[in-house]
């Protein structure tokens, strides 16, 4: 038995009082984060085991808390070892709506931007802030991944320039609690009801983060028309600052520095030898990062399409 596995065990055998059980390793994240389901008996859980980022399992808590109290559909929290290395949660099955088809994209989108619609009313006053420093740091990454590119001096240059210009864009929208990460990948369907996970960066955010990251999944393309109705629904349900036009244009500033964001990880990760799995996904995101530059008549558009 290997040696995290041994004090998983010892550790779950203390917390369930039982020491008959299976454990079973889930699918890998973009962290240094291992999900495990445990079956004993009649009951399953899942186990999310954080190493030494005991930070984010601190984060994802407080997090969770939050968003219970704002109706947001989490899993519930049933518990966590005294250094918060180990959490132990509801297990909501295996029907994540990236893997999953039964269920039609309207009706996954509705359900989808109600949940957002109850994270917007998360508790503001106890959230930190997305900062121009935290927002610039995000995308380095995807910088070091076009110098790799063999791209020239000015297109380099160019990128940079692009990179400074978006972030300005998202510190000038709208700031709302934000997950940060909402894709189809961290939503799951369980006893007919729409929950979110891996909330833990949740925070003051770009009004358009969320909503690209929902609207312009690197996987799905969904119509325009279907789009666009369901965001001047969303426009009119949550009272938000911009007209239909403005929020477009918001959403594809968070598209590119979302994409540029996700480029700059996957390829650090693969470099590490890791998310090897998810080396088709990296020419996905830039190919929205293309088509948010492109939608917004973006001359760098052209240099993005190199990389492709």
């Amino acid at each position: 038995m290997r040696a995290d596995q041994k004090e998983i065990t010892n550790w779950l055998s203390k917390t369930i009082g039982n020491n008959s059980f299976n454990i079973e390793e889930l699918r890998q994240e973009a962290s240094d984060r291992k999900y495990y389901r445990i079956k004993a008996d009649n009951f399953s859980y899942v186990l999310a085991d954080n190493f030494d980022k005991t930070d984010q399992s601190a984060n994802f808590l407080y997090a969770s808390k939050i968003l219970k109290n704002s109706s947001v559909n989490v899993p519930e929290v049933l518990a966590f070892s005294e250094d918060l290395r180990f959490l132990l949660l509801q297990d909501l099955g295996d029907k994540s709506l990236d893997t999953d088809n039964e269920f039609k994209d309207e009706k996954i989108l509705e359900m989808a931007l109600e949940q957002l619609s109850k994270i917007y009313f998360s508790d503001q006053d106890v959230l930190r802030s997305a900062t121009k420093e935290s927002l610039l740091i995000q995308t380095n990454s995807f910088i070091d991944f076009c110098k790799e590119n063999k791209l020239s001096n000015d297109e380099l240059k160019a990128l940079e320039n692009l990179r400074n210009n978006l972030v300005q864009n998202l510190l000038n929208q709208q700031f709302i609690p934000t997950h940060n990460d909402f894709e189809r990948r961290n939503l799951m369907m369980f006893e007919e009801n729409l929950f979110v996970i891996d909330f833990q960066d949740l925070n003051m955010g770009p009004i358009g983060i969320d909503l690209a990251s929902i609207m312009y999944e690197h996987s799905y393309e969904y119509p325009k028309v279907l789009i666009d109705d369901l965001l001047e629904k969303h426009l009119k349900n949550n009272g938000l600052k911009a007209s239909s036009e403005e929020l477009k244009n918001m959403i594809m500033h968070a598209l590119a520095h979302r994409s540029m964001r996700i480029v700059g990880s996957f390829n650090k990760y693969f470099k590490e030898g890791k998310l090897l799995n998810r080396k088709l996904d990296l020419e996905k995101f830039l190919k929205r990062i293309y088509l948010a530059l492109s939608t917004l008549k973006k001359e760098e558009a052209k240099i993005v399409k190199k990389l492709l």
